[in-house]
């Protein structure tokens, strides 16, 4: 193919539609359990070593879940400072594309954020959505200790989850 760049990463079918299957289950279910079987299925599925996944709807009481003791540490300091590209993730329902932690971008827009995250060994961010029909009702948060982001392709299946886990809690979000 010309003029498509060759993405090393891949995923196999089998534990694709499992982690899809899991995610809409748990949804169904609703509760905690959604926001962890999303974030188990990032860590398997994407090559990232910590998620976290915030459910903040319009009414209703905010939902965490972690990967690790470091993304649920950072996420709980996120949500009490208002800072960090979660909650602008969800302010603007729009992603937030791979920021290294070094640049002066995540220094100033996200200080406290910043500061714990690369005390935690972490070194880029990525946030996506969790996306209702009409509104944005949480983020997914990727957290890497490399400088890059993960690829377009893992981006677009961390969207892929993250919409199927939202839209699965409706209509209690």
């Amino acid at each position: 193919m010309r003029g498509v760049p060759y993405e090393a990463y891949q995923v196999d079918s089998e534990q694709l539609a499992t982690a899809f299957v899991e995610v809409a289950d748990a949804a169904v279910r609703g509760g905690p359990q959604a926001l962890i079987a999303l974030v188990g299925s990032c860590i398997s599925l994407l090559d990232v070593p910590a998620a976290t996944a915030v459910l903040k709807p319009p009414t209703g009481r905010v939902e965490l879940a972690a990967s690790d003791n470091r993304g649920l540490r950072l996420e709980r300091a996120s949500l009490s400072w208002g800072e960090g590209p979660g909650a602008d993730c969800r302010a603007s329902a729009q992603p937030i594309r791979g920021v290294p932690l070094a640049h002066p971008y995540a220094r100033a827009n996200w200080p406290s954020y910043t500061a714990m995250a690369r005390s935690l060994g972490f070194a880029c961010v990525v946030a996506v959505p969790l996306r209702a029909p009409d509104r944005t009702v949480g983020s997914l948060s990727l957290l890497s200790e490399s400088s890059g982001p993960p690829g377009a392709l893992q981006l677009r299946l961390g969207q892929h989850l993250a919409d199927a886990t939202a839209l699965g809690m409706l209509p209690r979000v």
